[in-house]
């Protein structure tokens, strides 16, 4: 048991040292899945991958499912994903369609075709005008299930931000962060975690927003230096962490941090570091440890004997 498995992309290259980190999982960047590398690599992947880390994640490439071309090159990279010995898929779904959910349920389904033991992780929409609000995310969620598809919601956090607080339409980040406090994400997480049946997956870096145009678009930067605030996110992870930790009903949380390749395992570091300092007071506090009093009574009367 542990409060959470953290970690962040890494090539082949770099899984021994992500290991000696100390970081639990490992994601194989979408640029490994979209390029046609000897299948020994992959195969190397797999084999360091399950000696270092607990879990490897693969994240798709970024190919437009609402085209052929684009669905075979997911349905090729999710072979090349199961080579590495991937457990979760997570993708994107793309530029909003007619009939988006019917048509990402039949994406699906292709999907579990090509590996039907891997669990696939729909990440909430990057820019405006692409599919994947929350609610929309529910529903193919729940239509998956009855289609017995292993499926968990990708929980990019600054992507939920974004999307849930209307940055794409009004442009105002500081407006949106005041909005975001511990209250505000808890509950994100709560709704999330009734439809997460496997394993809660979240992701996150910090960005700030670029005009180009009439579209917005989010730019990844290194932690402290952009949105959400971290402040209340943290508290609110560290808040669920410990009550999925302690209260019954234990789930196991992944944490992927995405941000910046430069400054990624500094950023992380730090970043695991802020969360676990908000939980040790919550995992110390006398509600959350088990009481020994009746079994020191029994040892007690066992040495008098």
């Amino acid at each position: 048991m542990i409060l959470f498995e953290w970690g962040t992309y890494n090539a082949l290259s770099t899984l021994k040292q992500a290991a000696l980190l100390g970081t639990r999982i490992t994601e194989v960047p979408p640029a490994i899945l979209s390029r046609r590398l000897p299948r020994g690599y992959y195969e190397n992947y797999k084999n360091l991958g399950k000696e270092y880390f607990t879990v490897i994640l693969a994240h798709g490439p970024y190919y437009n499912l609402a085209s052929e071309k684009g669905l075979k090159g997911h349905l090729s990279a999710i072979e090349k994903a199961t080579l590495c010995g991937a457990e979760i898929y997570n993708y994107h779904l793309g530029k909003r369609i007619d009939d988006a959910l019917n048509y990402h349920l039949e994406v699906l389904k292709k999907f579990n075709e090509v590996n039907s033991d891997m669990i696939y992780s729909p990440e909430p929409a990057t820019n405006i005008g692409e599919f994947g609000t929350l609610d929309e995310i529910e529903e193919l969620i729940k239509m998956a299930k009855e289609e017995d598809i292993k499926i968990i919601p990708s929980l990019q956090l600054e992507n939920i931000f974004l999307n849930e607080l209307n940055v794409y339409e009004t442009d105002d980040l500081d407006e949106a962060s005041e909005k975001a406090d511990v209250k505000w994400w808890l509950k994100i997480f709560k709704r999330m975690d009734k439809i997460s049946d496997y394993i809660m997956h979240f992701r996150f870096s910090q960005v700030i927003g670029l005009r180009y145009g009439k579209r917005f678009y989010k730019k990844r930067v290194p932690l402290g230096k952009g949105y959400p605030p971290i402040e209340p996110l943290t508290e609110a992870l560290s808040i669920y962490l410990v009550d999925n930790a302690t209260k019954g009903g234990f789930k196991k949380v992944l944490f992927v941090y995405t941000g910046l390749p430069e400054v990624k395992y500094r950023d992380l570091i730090d970043l695991y570091a802020m969360i676990m300092k908000k939980s040790i007071d919550k995992l110390m506090s006398k509600d959350s440890q088990i009481e020994y009093g009746d079994f020191y009574k029994i040892m007690s009367s066992e040495e008098e004997e």
